[in-house]
């Protein structure tokens, strides 16, 4: 797979974290902003964490994409030692 791009925002690259959808511009991983919105954080908040590297807009583009189930963005289970 090469280069998709979805919406203003977002991108997914085989050769960019293993093909997972990210932040355009970025190697930040859609599934982790939106576990911060999960978690209570706005938009504007998530922005500042990540030192304004993804704007507002992204953030809020990334929700309303997930939310329509135009994209489908689960987080990686870490596998634990046995």
């Amino acid at each position: 797979m090469a280069r998709i791009e979805i919406g203003k925002y977002l991108a997914a690259d085989t050769r960019v974290c293993a093909g997972r959808l990210i932040f355009k511009g970025s190697r930040i991983l859609v599934s982790d902003a939106l576990e911060l919105v999960h978690a209570g954080y706005s938009a504007e908040a998530i922005a500042r964490q990540y030192r304004g590297i993804i704007k507002p807009a992204a953030v809020r583009e990334a929700l309303s994409l997930t939310r329509r189930g135009v994209v489908k963005e689960v987080p990686v289970k870490s596998r634990t030692a046995a």
